[in-house]
């Protein structure tokens, strides 16, 4: 009787310290806020900007996977969380970028529960194994909003004979000049991340679509069309098409700076 008294004992103890630690997982701290990728697997990654935004009020996710950007929805209860389809931009990157953000996305893909041990945040596949660590980012929302990864500048002239497709986004200028040529792609210093980011920052999105052309000839082929888009948040706002190399005032120090860019060796 003693052993089998001793043998319940043991069975009742081990059965609260599985309860304990399920109830620990299913009372994890959600996901809400700003996180830095800082592995891939077992992979640690050296692009520091790597990112996901959780907000939690709306169950969306968004972030920076390496090349593009991505959104989309998540769940989550307890320690359980899976993604939805992730949305991203379509931008050219370099292949070891392209490489790095399949690996996030598949990652995300294949999540479905989560835990957090000492500020480190892991992502877990239905085996058990690690796909995602992250930290807590110290980067307020304020500043996420405003920061450069958070929109996309493209400007575009085009006639016949003339082609030209700038981008910029991630702090590197990514164009095109001419429909058959490889798309080029120039990391940007600080400094002159600094500087086109002070220039947008000038304008009034806004009132983009209200700028008058100083100039009409691309109406009768006299000059290219050109047209520059930004987008922020997920928001678009577009000038409406004005002459290559006569841009309205209020854009003029941008697109005279992104054009030098492509002439930069």
């Amino acid at each position: 009787m003693k052993y089998i008294s001793l043998l319940v004992t043991c069975l009742f103890i081990v059965s609260c310290g599985n309860s304990k630690n399920a109830s620990a997982m299913n009372k994890q701290t959600p996901l809400s806020g700003n996180y830095s990728i800082i592995a891939v697997g077992e992979n640690a990654l050296i692009d520091d900007n790597l990112n996901i935004m959780f907000n939690i009020e709306k169950n969306r996710v968004a972030g920076f996977s390496g090349c593009n950007q991505f959104s989309g929805s998540y769940s989550s209860t307890g320690s359980g969380l899976e993604f939805g389809p992730l949305a991203s931009t379509r931008k050219m990157c370099r292949p070891e970028a392209n490489k790095i953000e399949q690996h996030v996305l598949k990652a995300l893909h294949e999540t479905i529960r989560f835990s957090e041990n000492n500020g480190v945040i892991s992502f877990y596949n239905k085996e058990g194994a690690v796909l995602i660590t992250m930290n807590k980012s110290e980067t307020s929302n304020t500043e996420k909003m405003s920061d450069q990864k958070e929109y996309q500048v493209e400007y575009m002239a085009v006639s016949r004979g003339y082609y030209l497709m700038i981008t910029y986004e991630n702090k590197s200028i990514s164009f095109q000049k001419d429909r058959t040529s490889k798309m080029q792609i120039k990391s940007l210093s600080e400094t002159e991340i600094t500087a086109l980011n002070n220039k947008i920052a000038d304008l009034n999105l806004q009132a983009l679509e209200t700028l008058e052309p100083p100039s009409k000839a691309h109406q009768y082929d006299g000059a290219a069309g050109a047209t520059l888009k930004i987008t922020k948040n997920g928001t678009n706002y577009r000038t409406p098409t004005f002459d290559a190399g006569n841009p309205p005032k209020a854009i003029e120090a941008l697109v005279s700076e992104l054009i030098a860019h492509t002439e930069k060796q």
